[in-house]
């Protein structure tokens, strides 16, 4: 399996996770060193990412993914990608087009995203 083949298939591992809410398998899949900027511009750390999936605080009920790409830079892949993003988070409704990019890389335990950010690009058609 080539190592774009491997990054597709966790990227998939991923957002199935994310929907499904699966702390076990996020937390298999997420850096301990993680830095995440989300939309509005705070940093969360794998433990701060984790407990929003745990306690409820981030539901996730839509996450189709489009224009996704892998970009290899070094011994890193970067994942580009959109979504179509429908989800609460505390208590309120979320939706929209985002973008999305992750940086993995590679460790003993497999790949593990180490960083990654997310910006709103616009409502839903």
């Amino acid at each position: 399996m080539s190592r774009t083949e491997e990054l597709e298939r966790y990227e998939q591992r991923l957002r199935e996770a994310m929907l499904a809410g699966a702390v076990a398998e996020l937390d298999d899949l997420i850096d301990d060193d993680l830095v995440f900027t989300g939309p509005t511009g705070e940093v969360l750390s794998k433990a701060q990412d984790l407990a929003a999936h745990r306690d409820g605080i981030l539901r996730i009920t839509r996450l189709d993914l489009f224009e996704s790409r892998l970009h290899a830079v070094g011994d890193l892949v970067i994942a580009t990608t959109q979504a179509r993003l429908e989800a609460t988070y505390a208590g309120h409704p979320v939706s929209g087009i985002f973008a999305y990019t992750r940086m993995w890389h590679e460790t003993t335990q497999g790949w593990r995203v180490a960083a990654g950010q997310c910006a709103r690009l616009g409502d839903l058609a």
